[in-house]
């Protein structure tokens, strides 16, 4: 994670301008060496500069796939696929996270501490060691395989869009959108407290009340949910 917002700007530069200088000096010492007249060999090498410096960019992840699940119906099924799509997660969050436009945003931060505590709360023994479904794993599941790709994917097609438009103006609607994800991962925040805390405390809520909780929180804090909460994971026993 990084630390602050000068190191993230730091880590966007970086890659690009070492693979610029090193394009750049590589490609003038070899046309000077083969006898090229010095404009022509600074020419050649600013043009393998650039291409080199795209090398060092690193590539958007593709979208995640969320659709077409058959949603498991076993505390094992359940938890395991919660481990591989968070390992999915993790793997689109750290090819975003380099990218230029996450160098002035927390969303990429946000999303990688929930991804990290969606994980940790299904190797809870005390979940793992469950007989039966019940709300906490349901809405883990849901989160992990539903919501959070959700998020995730439109940060991915933002950051697309980052990239590909050209003007300020579009540069900065897309920037406002980043900005406007930002409340929806706090709220997925404080659901997965709350899952915790009916861990630690024996207790439970099903999955449709957490489903109620979110709605609840989204209109609180005054943000339109991105998600699809009137159809949470039913499955197994609440």
């Amino acid at each position: 994670m990084k630390n602050s917002k000068q190191s993230k700007s730091q880590q966007w530069v970086a890659p690009a301008a070492v693979g610029g200088v090193v394009g750049v000096g590589s490609a003038l010492a070899t046309m000077l060496l083969l006898s090229f007249a010095a404009p022509v060999s600074v020419a050649i090498g600013l043009a393998l500069g650039a291409g080199t410096a795209l090398m060092f960019t690193p590539l958007a992840p593709k979208p995640i796939e969320i659709a077409g699940r058959v949603a498991p119906t076993t505390v094992e099924e359940s938890l395991s696929e919660v481990a591989r799509s968070t390992d999915q997660l993790d793997l689109a969050l750290s090819r975003l996270e380099s990218r230029p436009l996450w160098h002035n945003s927390t969303l990429d931060e946000k999303l990688h501490r929930l991804v990290d505590g969606t994980r940790s709360l299904a190797r809870m023994p005390e979940l793992r060691n469950r007989a039966v479904m019940d709300g906490a794993i349901q809405m883990l599941y849901t989160l992990a395989t539903d919501y959070l790709p959700t998020i995730v994917n439109l940060a991915i097609e933002n950051d697309r869009m980052h990239s590909t438009f050209s003007g300020q103006k579009s540069r900065q609607q897309v920037e406002q959108n980043i900005a406007e994800l930002e409340p929806q991962a706090d709220v997925l925040g404080e659901v997965l407290d709350r899952i915790e805390t009916d861990i630690v405390r024996g207790t439970t809520h099903s999955v449709h009340e957490h489903a109620e909780f979110l709605k609840a929180r989204f209109q609180e804090v005054g943000t339109e949910s991105v998600l699809n909460l009137n159809n949470p994971m039913t499955q197994g026993t609440e």
